[in-house]
């Protein structure tokens, strides 16, 4: 039992006791609502606070890198939620709906965030390559200006810089900044991802010149095999005009040829162009003692991303003035560019031939030709053909034109050496009327400059 003196003490703490709680009760009722929300708030998010910044980019890298915008998008998402002024997080938003497409969201996420940090090298990098890629080079101009001025210098700003200066056509200033850049690059920067050296080279233009030379090998299984040499020099001295210079020389069936054929095309607006061209040679009974053509060639774009990317319709008439002979080819042309590179051709033709003392007579003549590419090979590297062809296969040589061909099998590739140079090879074999067959050899070298 307790004693007296125990009991006092007893309720002398538990009145103190009571006293502290009333006290307590009576504070929390006069406390400020926003404090208890907070204290509050605190206590129940403790565990669903925001990732820092370092985890949640780390995560959208790690996306980005495996090709998942969405879920990227996602984490951005959820960042901004979060947090709906974080300036990294809108620069992250602009890219992601960049990339897939969302220009103008895009840009409005990128303005946002540099209302909230005008002096972010990325958002006005990311800015100015967007306004770039929507052609208003003077305005990404502007907003790479003020990123140069945020130390330290970028190699990536001097870059786009540089892409920019060009298309406005300032190409020695471009040129500073692209030197700026590669002095800013690492040194173990790969070729392939070198865009200072990429943009050097694009400030060459492209080549204005070619030149083509050919050797071509025909055997028989009547007479003897016979060859040919070709040169041909080809000028842009602008984007509307394309001048060739070809020239023929022919060992065939004893007798030496030569022939040279000149033409001028000019382009119109869009993808009209219009050629013509003539010339003549020492013929020695083998090929036209003169000839001429005209050409118009009309293109039809048609979609980026379908299967059928375009159409290249040409019309072609062509007069061939022979010793004692004459032959005037009409000829339709239609070219597919498809995805992936491939490309089928489809000719299709009627020529009319006559002779002194002869009738005149019309045969058909036609062919299809495809390109296609390898699996995992540039095009620019290697680009093989096939192709079938019915009735004469070249109208440039008299044995051609009253022989007609009935079928012609052939095959080629043209591998790239370099970026301006190329080799092709092609061989062929017809078989005409009458039980005589023709093999074709050819292999051309071809530089441009």
């Amino acid at each position: 039992m307790f004693s007296r003196w125990d009991g006092q003490v007893f309720w002398r703490w538990s009145a103190l006791a009571a006293a502290l709680v009333a006290l307590c009760v009576g504070v929390a009722r006069c406390a400020p609502a926003s404090n208890l929300a907070e204290s509050s708030d605190s206590g129940a998010n403790s565990s669903t606070k925001p990732q820092s910044t370092a985890d949640w980019m780390t995560q959208v890298k790690k996306r980005v890198a495996a090709h998942d915008l969405v879920g990227a998008q996602e984490i951005v998402d959820a960042e901004l939620a979060a947090a709906p002024n974080d300036s990294d997080a809108l620069v992250w938003r602009a890219r992601l709906l960049t990339w897939t497409g969302h220009r103008a969201e895009a840009e409005a996420a990128f303005r946002r965030a540099l209302e909230l940090s005008p002096r972010d090298g990325d958002c006005l990098l990311g800015l100015a390559r967007l306004e770039a890629q929507e052609g208003h080079n003077a305005d990404a101009l502007s907003l790479l200006d003020k990123a140069l001025e945020i130390p330290p210098p970028r190699a990536d700003v001097y870059n786009e810089r540089g892409r920019v200066l060009a298309a406005l056509q300032r190409r020695k200033e471009a040129r500073a900044d692209f030197f700026k850049a590669r002095a800013l690059e690492p040194a173990n920067t790969a070729p392939a991802d070198d865009e200072a050296a990429a943009g050097l080279r694009s400030l060459q233009g492209p080549p204005r010149y070619e030149l083509d030379f050919t050797n071509e090998t025909d055997t028989f299984n009547y007479t003897n095999a016979a060859n040919a040499q070709t040169m041909v020099f080809v000028a842009k001295p602008n984007d509307h005009w394309i001048l060739t210079d070809e020239v023929d020389s022919y060992q065939r069936f004893g007798a030496d040829a030569q022939k040279d054929v000149a033409s001028a095309a000019y382009r119109f607006q869009g993808r009209n162009w219009l050629a013509v061209g003539a010339g003549g040679g020492n013929a020695q009974g083998v090929i036209p003692t003169s000839e001429a053509y005209f050409e118009y060639d009309r293109g039809f774009p048609i979609s980026e991303t379908a299967s059928l990317r375009g159409i290249e319709t040409t019309f072609n008439q062509h007069w061939f003035w022979f010793q004692g002979a004459h032959v005037l080819l009409l000829n339709g042309t239609v070219a597919a560019d498809m995805a992936d590179d491939f490309r089928w051709t489809f000719s299709f033709g009627e020529a009319r031939s006559g002779f002194v003392s002869t009738p005149v007579a019309w045969e058909p003549t036609g062919y299809t030709r495809l390109e296609f590419p390898l699996p995992h090979v540039s095009v620019d590297r290697l680009l093989p053909n096939v192709m079938f062809a019915v009735g004469s296969e070249n109208y440039a040589e008299l044995d051609q034109v009253t022989a007609f061909a009935s079928r012609t099998y052939g095959a080629g590739f043209r591998l790239g050496l370099t970026e301006r140079q190329f080799v092709k090879f092609y061989f062929a074999w017809q078989n005409r009327n009458g039980g005589n067959s023709e093999g074709i050899y050819g292999a051309s070298y071809g530089i441009r400059f």
